[in-house]
């Protein structure tokens, strides 16, 4: 295995690269609204708008990228993430910019299908434990955007961190290029997963809706509720982001030990029922004691995020296992992958603008009854793919 993680960390880093574009747009969206006039709920579809390729085509993507190279997809879509960074940089208005969105959000998808496939196949019996690791691709992606883009927005326009972005994809190419020959299992026909695969994304669907809806208005909720600078917003949005690592990471170690096979759910009820609780710190209400701060709130949505990772991790390894125990193929690996991208990516599109929507009608406090309502029907999904696989 050790011969293998090169190869499987390259891949984790261009899933990182690829979800750094998220994570880009939101800690320059107060600056672009400024700019360009957006409203707060536009504001949150520009930067969820990367995931429109995945939540309108991901399923059928998945089913007819696995007739395809691995690579070949990875490197096609990683041209488009840059290709369309470079044209939303140009873009005189809020239209064109939304255009380079959606193409880059077709890049996007082609990436979270073909880089997950290719690690299961380089990392053999030991696929759960690096799924793991992919599963922390986008935490870290949009840590990176966050952080890195928040800091230069107070240095530099906007449009040149646009650029920076795109250049920073274009060196991963050499690298794909390079990727050692691998098995690939094609499919010759149009193979849909397992009926317990969909219910798993849809499970992770309701988890990336409040996931990323928080991370995607996090900015705009501390600038506008706390007065935090975009510097600071984008710092902490970051660092939130970043925290998801810890569960992640936990969630792979008891994988690896065998603990988190025996007991997916409860792994994915403490992620969820967890953060529920402490959002209700973080987007405090009326009744709340005067002393909570802007530095608590951080904290309270912090230390949710680093539980919260326990549900991705949990997602990503349980694909091959509830493959097997569905009696399918592992060649139905990319399509599955598609599913889940068609989920996630849906969840992550309809996320940011109803939080904004939610926010903007209703106050921010509001935001934690939304969230505890959608960890609720994030567990009823996970449970319901286990069943279903079960019963196969």
């Amino acid at each position: 295995m050790n011969g293998r993680w090169p190869t499987i960390i390259l891949l984790w880093f261009i899933g990182v690269l690829a979800a750094a574009q998220l994570g880009k747009m939101a800690a320059l969206m107060p600056a672009i609204r400024a700019d360009l006039g957006l409203s707060l709920s536009s504001a949150g579809l520009m930067v969820s708008l990367i995931e429109a390729g995945g939540a309108s085509l991901g399923a059928i993507a998945g089913i007819l990228a696995a007739r395809f190279s691995g690579r070949a997809v990875l490197a096609a879509g990683s041209i488009l993430v840059a290709t369309a960074g470079l044209a939303g940089a140009a873009a005189p208005d809020a239209a064109l910019l939304y255009a380079a969105r959606l193409i880059e959000s077709i890049g996007y998808l082609m990436v979270v299908i073909a880089a997950p496939s290719l690690i299961a196949m380089a990392a053999g019996r030991a696929s759960a434990t690096a799924l793991a690791l992919w599963s922390t691709f986008v935490p870290v992606g949009i840590a990176a955007g966050t952080i890195l883009s928040g800091l230069a927005a107070s240095l530099i326009d906007w449009r040149l961190i646009l650029v920076f972005w795109a250049l920073i994809v274009l060196t991963t190419l050499p690298g794909t290029f390079r990727l050692p020959t691998m098995a690939e299992h094609r499919q010759t026909g149009l193979a849909v997963p397992p009926v317990a695969i969909w219910a798993l994304a849809l499970g992770f669907g309701f988890y990336t809706t409040l996931e990323v809806g928080v991370l995607g208005m996090l900015p705009a909720y501390l600038s506008d509720a706390w007065g935090f600078s975009i510097a600071t917003a984008g710092v902490v949005t970051g660092v939130t982001s970043a925290a998801t690592i810890a569960g992640s990471f936990t969630a792979a170690r008891l994988i690896g030990t065998g603990e988190g096979a025996r007991r997916p759910l409860t792994l994915v009820a403490v992620g969820l029922a967890a953060p529920a609780a402490l959002f209700f710190v973080g987007f405090p209400g009326g009744g709340l004691p005067t002393g909570v701060s802007g530095s608590v709130v951080a904290m309270a949505v912090i230390a949710a995020n680093a539980i919260s990772g326990l549900v991705a991790a949990v997602a990503f390894a349980r694909l091959p296992a509830l493959l097997r125990r569905s009696g399918a193929a592992l060649s139905l690996v990319t399509a599955s992958n598609g599913v889940f991208a068609q989920f996630g990516a849906a969840g992550s599109l309809i996320g940011p603008p109803l939080v904004g929507y939610v926010a903007s009608h209703w106050g921010w406090s509001t935001v934690a009854p939304v969230v505890a309502a959608l960890s609720i029907l994030s567990l009823a999904g996970f449970a319901l793919g286990e069943r279903l696989a079960g019963k196969s």
